[in-house]
């Protein structure tokens, strides 16, 4: 098994001890404890220089704190719907802090050979989800009164993709 498989499989253990038997974050990475510098960061998805490094450790904290913060319940996480919305066909969106936070595929003018979605087609689901402001963070490839013009409040905070924001977009 290669390393990003087993940093996956490590990744899952690490979430169950969590989830379902309630361990810590550090409970769960300190079975891992031979292996730690062995396990390849996790980073973006993009073909470009990764600026950071996303450990397990990092995600096993970030769900454990998503929990404590009442993000996450795995007796109420609706699967059926995160896996419908995840899909780049529906949308290639999902809640990143429920209620609160979506995060979602940058939208198109136009649909391009990989479905990707336009303003038109993402606002029956904001609507549908409550959203009331849409935060651009990438380059401007559609338009915002697009947004504006159904009721959706818009902002440009650009960052590099891939990146992390600077202080000034988080703050």
């Amino acid at each position: 098994m290669d390393y990003a498989k087993q940093a996956n499989a490590a990744f899952l253990m690490g979430a169950f001890m969590i989830i379902v038997l309630k361990r810590t974050a550090a409970e769960a990475w300190a079975i891992f404890k031979p292996y730690h510098n062995k396990f390849t960061p996790f980073r973006d998805a993009t073909m470009g220089t990764c600026t950071y490094k996303c450990t397990i450790d990092h995600c096993l904290n970030g769900l454990d704190l998503g929990i404590k913060l009442g993000w996450y319940d795995y007796t109420t996480f609706d699967v059926v719907e995160y896996q419908h919305y995840e899909k780049v066909e529906n949308g290639d969106l999902n809640w990143t802090v429920p209620g609160k936070f979506i995060s979602f595929s940058g939208p198109l003018d136009k649909t391009d050979k990989y479905g990707s979605f336009t303003p038109e087609d993402y606002v029956p689901i904001f609507k549908k989800m409550g959203v009331t402001l849409v935060i651009r963070l990438n380059k401007a490839q559609y338009d915002k009164k697009k947004f504006t013009k159904a009721g959706i409040k818009h902002l440009d905070l650009y960052f590099l993709d891939g990146s992390t924001p600077p202080d000034h977009i988080v703050d």
